[in-house]
């Protein structure tokens, strides 16, 4: 299994642990790192980042979006469902619970809601044979 990670920079950290729990925990293959950046300082690294992430997305099965998400997060997180790639939500803040912050994509039929259990997320998985 194949994963990706969407977020903003201010849950890198979290992003981070999460993936690292993802490999040891599930034996589940991370498909790009964004992490290991910096913030882009000019265009071209910009569009390289771009690029790669893009990819990172469509060669995952499976789409982590950890919120509150960043400007290119609902973007990923789009290219996810239009690849109809299996697509979990992870909330630890309870954004979803805000109607003033939480956007109605959020509550799409095609969206997995998720507690961070990693049991449920490859139950979950299994059972959607991924």
């Amino acid at each position: 299994m194949k994963f990706y990670n969407a977020s903003s920079f201010i849950n890198k950290e979290l992003v981070q642990k999460m993936s690292i729990d993802i490999q040891t925990q599930l034996g589940w293959k991370h498909t790009y790192d964004w992490t290991q950046h910096k913030r882009a300082e000019t265009i071209e690294t910009l569009a390289d980042i771009g690029v790669k992430e893009f990819k990172g997305v469509l060669e995952s099965d499976v789409v982590i979006v950890i919120l509150p998400g960043g400007k290119g997060c609902h973007t990923e997180m789009g290219i996810a469902l239009g690849s109809k790639k299996l697509l979990f939500l992870y909330d630890p803040d309870r954004i979803l619970n805000n109607l003033r912050d939480a956007a109605a994509f959020y509550f799409l039929p095609e969206i997995k809601h998720w507690n961070g259990d990693m049991k449920v997320l490859n139950d979950t998985c299994s059972s959607l044979n991924y």
